[in-house]
């Protein structure tokens, strides 16, 4: 089984394509990155496409997963389809949901995707498309139980859209972080007694696992699908407007022993939204299509 991965892969832990590759890799596969930017800066896009088309023609593979790969033009996607059997991987939020990626759907045998919303308007369009939680790494997301709390309420990522309005509305002071990645994010969150998100067009981003699987408190707004996974009050916490978010960072911060016991129950629920489950699903969904 031969499986060629078209991604973004880093040593810094900001792709996540790199430790779904390394998941494809644990669990036996025969897998191969193929990193499409880096490819394209170094040789140019045409010559970048032709050396795809090459690399898939001589390798013989069983299996083709774009992780989204915007920028690859969808006519090198149809040449590509005619060779063996391809999987479009999209993780991102609805607004990402473009033309471009519709009428992918159409060039490749199945799609997965990690937002629920994105999932009900692909499938519009194809009825190969499933949904895959993307999850959390494993080998990096872990909790750090050693670390003291230096922090009373924070939120990695960055603020933009409504989020820094909402952060202005908190009382408690936020401590706001960016570009932490790898080993770093769940150190901080060990830290940290309240960890905040902000769901983007209704999607779960991989923060709440992440956060989750560094046994993190988190209280986050909610979105679809969240209700078939985790319980509001037991695995998180979720608010339901500004008021209802300063309510509830008030409470929590002064009822430690609860916070922990949901933070603690939370850990113990997201084992199941590993890198590692993703990888087995797709390759389930790919063993009922081919």
């Amino acid at each position: 089984m031969k499986i060629l991965f078209i991604g973004v892969f880093d040593r810094t832990g900001k792709s996540t394509n790199t430790s779904q590759l390394l998941a494809f890799k644990k669990l036996g596969y025969n897998i191969v990155g193929y990193p499409y930017r880096q490819k394209a800066q170094q040789v140019g896009p045409q010559p970048r496409d032709q050396d795809l088309l090459k690399t898939i023609k001589d390798n013989n593979f069983d299996l083709i997963i774009y992780s989204k790969c915007n920028g690859i033009p969808n006519e090198i996607v149809k040449e590509i389809n005619k060779i063996t059997t391809t999987c479009l991987w999209f993780m991102d939020p609805l607004v990402s949901y473009t033309p471009e990626m519709q009428e992918r759907l159409g060039l490749v045998d199945f799609a997965c995707f990690d937002k629920i919303n994105v999932l009900e308007k692909a499938k519009k369009i194809s009825d190969n498309c499933f949904y895959v939680c993307e999850g959390f790494d494993s080998f990096t997301e872990k909790p750090y139980k050693d670390l003291e709390h230096k922090c009373d309420v924070g939120f990695v990522g960055n603020p933009y859209g409504n989020r820094q309005s909402i952060l202005n509305a908190i009382s408690q002071e936020v401590t706001v972080s960016n570009n932490i990645f790898g080993f770093a994010h769940p150190r901080l969150v060990s830290q940290t007694k309240i960890n905040l998100n902000f769901c983007t067009d209704q999607g779960a981003s991989d923060r709440i696992y992440k956060i989750l699987a560094a046994n993190g408190f988190l209280l986050s707004d909610d979105w679809i699908g969240r209700e078939e996974h985790f319980v509001d009050g037991k695995d998180l916490v979720i608010y339901r407007d500004t008021e209802d978010l300063n309510q509830k960072i008030e409470y929590y911060l002064s009822h430690d022993i609860e916070r922990q016991q949901i933070a603690d129950q939370g850990y113990e629920t997201v084992q199941q939204f590993t890198r590692i489950n993703w990888a087995q699903k797709i390759m389930e969904i790919y063993e009922q299509i081919k």
